[in-house]
């Protein structure tokens, strides 16, 4: 793996027998590492590649990227070197649901690696976005974070910490602008099956608009509830990880999960 490929994805646990590939894009104003204790928990016949963005951690000193389009034409191109003709599974929380979308469509318009199927995590389908105002140079460094927090963003105690905030902010604030920008149409689709993993107690996306990402695929969507706010995934609870291993092991294009 060259080094343009290299900043761009982690494997924390590389496992080059894997028969699974399941490929992992964070979350606004977060980072590769968040995933670091769902890659230990895996089994190992799947191995996680996570994609890093710029702006932090590993990337901290590079220029974030503050368009869903600009970030999704990268990730297509590094997985396309990186898979190698394997066809993965890709999972996105919060933003990370919608560049996982918009990668899927241009690896599939690419002729591959087609995904096998992707899972949408505490997220809003394509055409459904809530508004979200993408921030202005004018305003204040607090008002930026409290709102990335308010979305389950970026972990609650670098608020705490004004060294961090300096260095995280300019991540955030392309980040919220990136999904401030997004818009897609009804007919964005991909040809894969979407999994919808949503939290009863997540106010950002409602259980009863979560069946809309549906308009998106051409193979079918179910939805499956577990309980928590937007961060559910956090803690790592059974049912997350039995539904999301099992989904990186069994889901193929050609099976409809309506």
């Amino acid at each position: 793996m060259d080094a343009a490929t290299s900043c761009w994805i982690r494997c924390f646990h590389p496992k080059p027998p894997a028969a699974h590939t399941l490929v992992c894009f964070p979350h606004a104003g977060g980072s590769a590492s968040y995933y670091h204790g769902l890659s230990a928990a895996l089994g190992p016949d799947i191995e996680m590649l996570v994609i890093q963005y710029p702006g932090r951690e590993n990337r901290l000193f590079e220029e974030p990227v503050a368009s869903v389009a600009t970030l999704a034409d990268s990730v297509a191109e590094v997985l396309r070197a990186r898979l190698g003709g394997r066809r993965p599974v890709l999972f996105g929380h919060s933003m990370g649901g919608i560049v996982a979308f918009e990668v899927a469509r241009r690896l599939e318009r690419a002729g591959g690696p087609a995904p096998t199927g992707l899972v949408a995590s505490a997220c809003s389908a394509p055409s459904n976005r809530p508004p979200i105002a993408g921030p202005g140079d004018e305003e204040p460094d607090s008002a930026v974070l409290a709102r990335i927090m308010g979305l389950g963003g970026t972990a609650q105690d670098v608020g705490e910490h004004a060294e961090l905030i300096e260095l995280v902010l300019p991540a955030i604030r392309a980040d919220l602008a990136a999904l401030g920008s997004y818009r897609a149409s009804e007919d964005a689709v991909v040809g894969c099956p979407v999994t919808v993993f949503v939290a009863d107690g997540d106010h950002e996306v409602p259980v009863e608009e979560a069946g809309l990402w549906g308009r998106h695929t051409t193979a079918g969507a179910r939805v499956h509830l577990f309980e928590g706010d937007h961060f559910y995934l956090s803690k790592l609870p059974e049912d997350f990880l039995d539904l999301l291993q099992e989904t990186a092991r069994t889901s193929r294009p050609e099976i409809s999960l309506a």
